[in-house]
């Protein structure tokens, strides 16, 4: 098992540190309530925390709305078709394609406000991963809908069973439009779910075979979606019930029976482990510790809240390699910052823009791989554009904040709750408060030194003006970009 952090080193830090992985951070009074509860207490909180109270889009109840994305999913016809019938039909169809991009902008926020405030930030984080872990793409999809059910699937099997996960997977409309489940059928079996089951989901490349791809390929057909009800329906006559040779084993399996016999693989559970150590604690986790974490993982007969467990009352969790070495991503970044701030997710256009030039928009991700994350999540421009989107946040009157998105700024923050004059007229008071707050250290000399020279420059006494400028030069710092 992985060698637990002994009680007596629970600090305020780790606390910081646990809720900034775990979840999206959290504010002093937070960071403070959490640590009160000790470390044991603290995880199990997160573990069971379950608060639905943000309601999905009304749409999503909608029947309507379903007849639109039916309609969108036909053939448009020829392109030499005219008449009245086949004009109101175009109109039709670009209507139902203006309320789409509408209602995944909708979708988006709704998911944001979840994270910020929805009251189960673990559950969120998870949903998180594992929409990267099984990238699929309105793109292709075409559909708000399937993307919102796609994702309340990943949120209600986030810290339960992997195999439920998997199987859901293998049923989930957005997902058999992503990989070309639809089309496949008894006789021409297309491919490219069997490929990325193993080769991103499941097990990494190198761990099978192409001719393991084909067999599974031929026991997954017959999955499709209704075109009435945009649901998953499993057309028998299109299925391959003849027998497969997958991994070592001859059966009429179908697809549960092959997710079964890769479950039954030790490398799916290194597999999965790794992932989820690699986007929690860090990369390159050493052997012993993988092992750990993958024998906790085939243990519980991959549940996934008990390794979640292990690894957040871990010492490793909470080891030099692991605390303010990860790279927030996009919605990290802005979630948190949000958090930090006590304010709210900034209005859209500004929202929608800013984690699209950031490089995650929600629901679209680059290809099936999902987000490389890590390095590639900076670049010179990412980097300022996270910079003067800090500015704009506080509400600074930096020249480039008030440039952004076009708009003259109105001080989103309450500036005298965050640096309350009580504080400002005691500078090192004021320095370590802002380093808790936003870095959520509370033993780091560096960073108070960093801290203490930014409020040293500010002229006395701090105005409200200075005050913003101090939060925004040490949310430009490359520390505020790693949690």
């Amino acid at each position: 098992m992985l060698a637990p952090l002994p009680p007596n080193d629970w600090s305020l830090d780790h606390a910081a540190h646990l809720l900034n992985r775990a979840g999206f951070g959290g504010t002093p009074e937070q960071v403070r309530a959490f640590h009160s509860l000790g470390l044991d207490a603290a995880v199990g909180l997160l573990l069971s925390a379950r608060d639905n109270r943000l309601a999905p889009p009304a749409w999503t109840n909608d029947p309507g709305s379903l007849r639109r994305q039916a309609m969108m999913m036909m053939p448009a016809g020829n392109s030499g078709d005219s008449g009245p019938d086949a004009d109101r039909r175009r109109e039709a169809i670009r209507d139902a394609m203006r309320e789409e991009r509408e209602h995944i902008v909708e979708l988006r926020r709704w998911w944001l406000e979840r994270m910020r405030s929805g009251g189960q930030p673990l559950v969120e984080k998870m949903t998180l991963f594992w929409h990267g872990h099984f990238a699929t793409s309105v793109v292709k999809v075409r559909s708000a809908w399937a993307m919102w059910r796609q994702n309340q699937t990943l949120r209600e099997n986030a810290l339960g069973s992997f195999r439920s996960m998997l199987q859901a997977m293998a049923r989930d409309p957005a997902m058999i439009r992503w990989l070309d489940l639809n089309r496949s059928k008894a006789g021409a079996p297309n491919e490219n779910f069997a490929r990325e089951l193993m080769e991103l989901f499941t097990l990494g490349i190198g761990h099978y075979t192409e001719d393991d791809i084909k067999q599974s390929a031929r026991a997954f057909t017959g999955h499709t979606v209704s075109p009435a009800t945009q649901e998953f329906f499993f057309a028998r006559r299109a299925h391959d019930y003849g027998e497969k040779r997958f991994m070592g084993r001859s059966g009429r399996f179908d697809g549960d029976g092959i997710i079964d016999i890769i479950l039954d693989q030790p490398q799916c559970a290194r597999f999965i482990a790794g992932r989820l150590w690699e986007f929690f604690a860090y990369e390159n986790p050493e052997p012993g510790l993988l092992d750990a974490a993958a024998f906790t993982l085939h243990g519980s007969n991959y549940q996934i809240a008990p390794l979640l467990g292990s690894m957040f009352r871990s010492s490793a969790f909470y080891s030099k390699r692991a605390v303010r070495t990860h790279i927030k991503s996009p919605v990290e970044w802005l979630v948190q910052t949000c958090v930090d701030l006590e304010t709210g997710l900034p209005a859209s256009p500004a929202l929608d823009i800013a984690l699209e030039q950031l490089g995650q928009a929600l629901f679209q991700p680059p290809n099936v791989r999902g987000w490389e994350g890590g390095r590639s999540w900076i670049s010179s421009s990412t980097l300022v554009l996270r910079y003067n989107l800090a500015g704009y946040l506080v509400g600074a009157t930096d020249p480039a904040a008030r440039r952004l998105f076009n708009r003259r700024l109105v001080a989103p923050v309450d500036i005298a709750k965050l640096a309350p004059a009580s504080l400002r007229e005691q500078p090192q008071a004021l320095a370590d408060a802002l380093v808790f707050r936003l870095f959520g250290a509370t033993r780091s000399a560096l960073l108070r030194t960093r801290a203490m020279a930014c409020v040293a420059d500010a002229a006395q006494p701090i105005s409200d003006t200075k005050a913003r400028s101090i939060f925004q030069r040490l949310m430009s710092t490359p520390d505020y970009q790693l949690s």
